[in-house]
């Protein structure tokens, strides 16, 4: 009996790991699939010919044609969705695994395996996360490097093409003041 429940202990902590692979939808052909297209190719190039040079350019131009376009990085929400994912399924398991020892059924250490995998995980989320904030950081320290380079730059091209107005001193003029304590008559 508690043979059994271990098997399937292992077997669900198996599952754990294995469904996200197998769930993870990929846009180029893998696996399988991707073999079998490669031996339906190899069979349709034997012939009983022999190549020149027109087919050798033919078989160039096919090969570059369907080479496989290189992989993005995964976005954001999509690294979010898989980690939030991965932590329900490890607590559901830890869950499972408690309730199953609580009702008598298997041994206390048939938890050891799920609490482990949940407190990996967790701590790794926990660098995942720090990771993250410094990458933001960097991020955010680039962009405003970024725009004080610019607006400097603005502000160099601003200068240059501003044009320098010479201002001439202001001369005043002479005015009579009938007030004043030196006062001339006119015409004498």
């Amino acid at each position: 009996m508690s043979s059994t429940v271990l098997y399937l202990a292992i077997v669900a902590v198996w599952a754990v790991v294995l469904v996200p692979m197998w769930l993870r939808r990929d846009t180029e052909a893998t696996g399988l699939s991707k073999l079998l297209h490669k031996k339906a190719d190899d069979t349709q190039e034997l012939t009983l010919e022999e190549p020149t040079l027109d087919d050798a350019e033919e078989t160039l131009d096919e090969d570059t044609d369907t080479a496989p376009a290189p992989r993005r990085r995964p976005g954001r929400a999509a690294v979010i969705a898989r980690r939030r994912r991965r932590t329900t399924g490890l607590l559901l398991l830890t869950v499972t695994s408690i309730i199953v020892i609580a009702t008598g059924l298997v041994p206390w250490w048939v938890s050891v395996p799920p609490v482990l995998l949940l407190a990996g995980h967790l701590s790794l989320l926990r660098v995942a996360v720090r990771m993250d904030v410094a990458q933001h950081r960097a991020e955010a320290q680039e962009r405003a490097r970024i725009r004080a380079e610019a607006r400097r730059a603005a502000a160099e091209a601003a200068a240059e093409d501003a044009e320098v107005i010479e201002l001439v001193p202001h001369v005043e003029e002479e005015v009579f003041d009938q007030y004043a304590d030196d006062r001339r008559v006119v015409g004498g």
